[in-house]
Order: structure tokens, then C-alpha cells, then sequence
């Protein structure tokens, strides 16, 4: 089972977690896996925006180092909450950007084959053989998530998302990530 985003409000615990549109999550997560190679680095450079508000992720499992005795774990939990008007103006910025910018998604450099299989083995020296045979194996392989206007469907649904927990009263929220 995958890692994947969800949305706790603060201030309504009866309902605690908000789905998270899982094209949108399975765009965002990939940042860590492909580093500047990422779908989610390549957009931000094509369309000059900055997504890291969604790199904001608290984890409840993320561990505390408890030797620290200075460490005050609240504090640092509580920086995980987002103010959730910059989340909804991130997201209209997002759209509107692609929507300006049809295309962008012809400038993403992807694997053209689907070669994850290669890696199942985990022998590091047929690993880097491999890449140094096919560079563009370093790349995500295209999933159909920005080509097929998947993406764009996402962002709105979670912009509608946010917009009704807004009008219910939240003003932060916190993107969870497990």
C-alpha cells in the first residue's frame, strides 16, 4: 500500500480527515522519488510557480528525536498547519496557469517505457548500468495524469474540497501524508 495525502481540519473533529484527490497526491508525492526530474519540478520551472506549500506535510509518525530536551514536539506540530486561503490562491493560481499554458504539458520530459520492473531486483550495479544505458529511465513514465487533463480535474475538485471547508469555518488545515 502507497503513501498517500489527506486533509485534517482543525477545528472539526467529528469529521477529522477530508479526502484528497488521489491524482493530485500521487502528483505531489513524487517530488521525493525523482528529485529534480519530478513531474511536480518540471511543472514548477515551466509554468514559474512554487508548489512547495504542498511539501508542508505533517506525518504522525514522523518521530520526534526525544534525546533533544529542548525539542518542544507542540511547536513543531502545530508549523504543520496551512492557512488554508494560501492553499485555495496556490490552486487558482495553479489552474489558471495551465489553463494560459495548454500545452506545458508537452515540455514534461518523461520515460517513454515503463521499466520499473528493472528496479524490483535492487542490484545497484545493473541499476546504474541501466541508467547510464537509458537516461531517461531517471524520469517518471508518463501515467496520463497531465496529458490526459487529469491533473486540471484534480485541482478544481480539491479547490471545491477546500472552498466548503472554508465556508464551514476552518482557516487552517494540515495536509497529511501516510
Amino acid at each position: 500500500m502507497g503513501m498517500y495525502y489527506s486533509i485534517e481540519l482543525k477545528n472539526n473533529e467529528e469529521i477529522g480527515y477530508v479526502d484528497f484527490p488521489y491524482p493530485l497526491s500521487y502528483f505531489f508525492e513524487q517530488i521525493g522519488g525523482y528529485n529534480d526530474k519530478s513531474i511536480v519540478s518540471q511543472i514548477e520551472k515551466i509554468l514559474d510557480i512554487d508548489l512547495s506549500i504542498f511539501q508542508k506535510i505533517y506525518n504522525s509518525e514522523m518521530g520526534f528525536e526525544e534525546e533533544f530536551e529542548d525539542f518542544d514536539v507542540e511547536a513543531v506540530e502545530n508549523e504543520m498547519w496551512v492557512d488554508i486561503d494560501a492553499l485555495i490562491n496556490k490552486l487558482e493560481e495553479f489552474k489558471n496557469k495551465t489553463e494560459k499554458n495548454k500545452n506545458y504539458f508537452l515540455k514534461v520530459v518523461l520515460n517513454p517505457k515503463d521499466d520499473r520492473n528493472v528496479y524490483q531486483d535492487f542490484d545497484y550495479e545493473k541499476m546504474i548500468k541501466y541508467q547510464q544505458e537509458n537516461p531517461l529511465s531517471l524520469y517518471p513514465i508518463e501515467n496520463g495524469i497531465i496529458s490526459e487533463k487529469i491533473l486540471e480535474n484534480s485541482i478544481n475538485e480539491l479547490l471545491n474540497t477546500l472552498k466548503e471547508i472554508k465556508r464551514n469555518g476552518e482557516t487552517e488545515i494540515r495536509l497529511i501524508y501516510e
